[in-house]
């Protein structure tokens, strides 16, 4: 009876996986560095991520996004608070295109879509006459 020859195994070199959370903070960035955009995320999830970040020391860079990547492709959704006195739609498009240039950039993942919901507006009078914290 003839040995059975074994066929060689596929080598394969390996794969690059990137995680949401660092997609997540590309795509904060992106927008906090655009004019007009005074925070991220709602205010909710600014209330608890200033909890948060007192007993952890620091700010969230991931606050106000969301992330789902799937097979090299992403989806992302972004929620900021602008300030007063800005063109809404125009800060909104100039944030989406911002986040889709940078991910796309530094990640090579193709973005199939960045939804950008502006949940709240800053007056600077919001913040006038505040000295710090309160009780």
């Amino acid at each position: 009876m003839a040995d059975k020859m074994k066929p060689e195994a596929e080598i394969k070199p390996g794969g690059v996986t990137i995680a949401d959370n660092v997609v997540a903070k590309i795509a904060h960035q992106a927008c906090r560095d655009i004019e007009g955009v005074h925070a991220m995320g709602g205010a909710t999830s600014r209330a608890l991520s200033s909890l948060a970040s007192s007993v952890r020391g620091g700010e969230s860079r991931t606050q106000g996004v969301s992330v789902d990547v799937r097979d090299d492709v992403v989806d992302i959704d972004i929620t900021i608070v602008v300030d007063y006195g800005v063109n809404i739609s125009s800060v909104g498009e100039t944030c989406r295109a911002a986040v889709q240039e940078k991910v796309e950039g530094v990640t090579g993942l193709k973005v199939r879509a960045v939804n950008v919901v502006v949940s709240d507006i800053h007056f600077p009078e919001d913040t006038a006459g505040k000295s710090g914290p309160q009780a």
